[in-house]
């Protein structure tokens, strides 16, 4: 049974309050799945859901911190 990963990115000011955020959640092989793929499938499975977690969560957070300072300036 997959377990879930879970990736956050918080942008906060210098008091700590947060500016933006965003998480993404990825299904991730666990051992039996490892077992059964085997770890080469697996571990593509794995690299994948992080790299297109990070990706997503990254370009959210950008574009919302963007678009918030765009609105502090007008």
């Amino acid at each position: 049974m997959p377990k879930t990963m879970r990736f956050s990115v918080v942008i906060e000011d210098e008091n700590g309050e947060v500016i933006t955020s965003n998480t993404s959640e990825r299904p991730i092989p666990y051992i039996e799945e490892i077992e059964a793929k085997g770890f080469r499938a697996a571990f593509h499975e794995l690299e994948t859901a992080i790299l297109e977690s990070r990706k997503e969560v990254s370009d959210r957070v950008v574009s919302e911190y963007l678009e918030d300072m765009s609105k502090k300036k007008q």
